[in-house]
C-alpha cells in the first residue's frame, strides 16, 4: 500500500514517475525509488520492520568496523566484532559518541569513500556550536525521501505549490531548480518585519498557495501577523521543523491558517528522525534512524520519561553516525499502535531546543537561525550565545577555535548587520565557554524582554 494525496495531478505523476528518477539516475540519489519503498514499508508489520532494521543495522557495523578507523578502534576497544549476530539491540554494548569525539577525528579517521562525490555540510543548528558531516548524493537521496514521507502525512502532494521559509535565500541553481520542480516560493526567515511579513501573506494570496512550510518561529510570527491583518485563507498543511514547536506557537497557526500542524524532527547532519501523522502522533522513521532515549546513567527511561536522545542512522554513508548525541531530549511513546495504521515506532515529546526570539529597534525578529545562518560560515567561532536585556542591543558571547584573530569581532557584527540586525548595537565578547543550562544543553538565546505580539511565555 502506498500513501498519496487524494487529488494527485498530471503534474505530480510526471515528478514521480519521470522528472525525478531521471534525475536521480543522473546523480545517484535514488530519491524516488526509496521514497516508494518507505510508502509500502511503513504499514509493514513490527515485525518486518524490525527484521529490515536488523539487516541494516548488521551491514552498517560492518561497513563502519572495515571502512572507518574511528568506530573501527572503538568497537575494538568495546568488544564488538561484526561477524557476530548483531541487533539493534546490541547498541546498549557500545559508547555514545559525541560531537566532540567526531570532530576531533574528523575528516581521515570518520569517514569513508563511497565511490560518489562527496561534499561537506556544516551546521551548528540550534545549539550554536559547529559541527561538519560529509555526506554524498545517495545519503542525501534517503534523507529527501524520509522527509517527503513526512510531508505526505501532512496532506501534501508531489507538485502542489507552497511558501517555504528559511535561511538561504540565495539559492543556488541546484537549488532553484528543485523550486521550480516543485513549486516552492522561497523567502527569508531573516526578515520577519511587518513590511517582509506582508510580502510573505501577499505571496500566498497572489498564487493561491495552500501549504506553507518552515521553523516554527518563522510560522508563528506570520500567523499573528495574518490575525492582526483580519487575513483569512484557510491553508492545507502547515508543516515545521528546526526548532521547537511550543503549544502557543501551534495554537497561533492552527487558528489563523484552519488546519492541523505537522511537526517533523530531523538532523541537519543528513537524516529524519519522527514526524507527525494525521493523528498528532510522532512516528520515527524507523527504517532509516534508530531512536534511543537513556538517562544519565545510559540506561533507557521508560515511555514519559525524559532522556537524552541517541541516534544511529542505518544508512552508512560517507560519514556513518553511530550511537551519535545529538544533543536534544525526548521522550519514548507508551502507544504500541496508531489508528492511522502504520506500524512505526513513536516518540511522544521532544524537549531541549529553545525558539527565543531577539526584537530589534525597527520591528524586525531574530530566530534562532538567524544566528546560526550567519555564524556557522565563520570557522573561527565554536560556539556562541546572544544575550538581549534592553531593545536596542544585544551581546554576542563567542567561543572562538583559537585566539580570536584581529578584526573578527567587527566581521560578525557586520555579518549580523547585513544580515538584519542592522538597528541593533551589537557587542561581541569572545568567552573561554558558555555555561549549560541544568537540562545539559546550551542556551543560545536569553532574552528578558517581553515578547511582542503578546505572545504567552512556556
Amino acid at each position: 500500500m502506498t500513501m498519496s494525496s487524494p487529488h494527485q495531478t498530471l503534474n505530480t505523476k510526471l515528478l514521480r514517475n519521470l522528472v525525478f528518477p531521471v534525475g536521480d539516475f543522473l546523480f545517484g540519489q535514488k530519491m524516488i525509488s526509496r521514497l516508494k519503498f518507505l510508502e509500502a514499508a511503513q504499514y509493514w508489520s513490527p515485525s518486518q520492520i524490525e527484521e529490515q532494521q536488523t539487516a541494516d543495522f548488521r551491514k552498517l557495523i560492518r561497513v563502519a568496523y572495515e571502512e572507518v578507523p574511528f568506530y573501527r578502534q572503538l568497537f575494538l576497544e568495546w568488544g564488538i566484532r561484526p561477524e557476530k549476530n548483531l541487533t539493534p539491540a546490541d547498541l546498549l554494548r557500545m559508547p555514545v559518541v559525541t560531537k566532540d569525539r567526531l570532530r576531533a577525528a574528523y575528516p581521515q579517521n570518520v569517514t569513508r569513500s563511497t565511490g560518489q562525490k562527496t561534499y561537506e555540510v556544516s551546521t551548528s543548528g540550534s545549539t550554536g556550536k559547529n559541527f561538519h558531516v560529509m555526506e554524498d548524493a545517495l545519503t542525501s537521496g534517503y534523507h529527501r525521501a524520509a522527509f517527503l514521507l513526512a510531508l505526505e502525512w501532512a496532506g501534501w502532494s508531489m507538485g502542489e505549490p507552497q511558501l517555504q521559509t528559511g535561511i538561504t535565500p540565495n539559492r543556488s541553481l541546484d537549488r532553484r531548480l528543485k523550486d521550480w520542480l516543485l513549486g516552492c516560493h522561497y523567502v527569508s526567515a531573516y526578515d520577519l518585519s511587518d513590511s517582509h511579513l506582508d510580502e510573505i501573506l501577499n505571496t500566498i494570496e497572489k498564487y493561491h498557495l495552500k501549504h506553507l512550510w518552515g521553523y516554527p518561529g518563522s510560522l508563528y510570527l506570520i500567523a499573528q501577523h495574518a490575525q492582526k491583518r483580519g487575513w483569512n485563507q484557510p491553508l492545507h498543511s502547515v508543516v515545521t521543523w528546526g526548532d521547537m514547536l511550543y503549544p502557543h506557537y501551534r495554537a497561533a497557526i492552527e487558528k489563523t491558517f484552519q488546519t492541523r500542524v505537522t511537526d517533523t524532527y530531523g538532523c541537519s547532519e543528513g537524516f529524519q528522525v519522527s514526524a507527525q501523522c494525521e493523528f498528532g502522533n510522532y512516528h520515527i522513521h524507523a527504517l532509516d534512524t534508530l531512536v534511543e532515549f537513556l538517562d544519565e546513567d545510559g540506561q533507557p527511561v521508560s515511555p514519559g520519561q525524559v532522556g537524552s536522545i541517541i541516534l544511529t542512522r542505518l544508512h552508512p554513508g560517507p560519514m556513518p553516525l553511530i550511537r551519535y548525541q545529538v544533543g536534544d531530549l525526548g521522550s519514548p511513546s507508551a502507544l504500541t499502535s496508531c489508528p492511522c495504521g502504520r506500524n512505526l515506532p513513536m516518540m511522544s515529546s521532544l524537549f531541549g531546543r529553545n525558539t527565543d526570539i531577539i526584537q530589534t529597534p525597527s520591528g524586525n525578529r531574530l530566530i534562532v537561525h538567524f544566528f546560526t545562518g550567519v555564524l556557522e560560515h565563520f570557522t573561527d567561532v565554536e560556539s556562541f550565545q546572544v544575550i538581549q536585556d534592553e531593545l536596542e542591543s544585544i551581546t554576542v558571547l563567542i567561543v572562538p577555535t583559537q585566539p580570536a584573530l584581529p578584526g573578527l569581532s567587527q566581521a560578525i557584527i557586520k555579518a549580523l548587520k547585513d544580515r538584519g540586525a542592522a538597528d541593533l548595537e551589537i557587542k561581541v565578547e569572545f568567552v573561554d565557554q558558555i555555561p549549560l543550562q541544568k537540562t545539559g544543553k546550551n542556551r543560545f538565546i536569553i532574552s528578558s524582554l517581553k515578547a511582542s505580539s503578546g505572545s504567552s511565555s512556556q
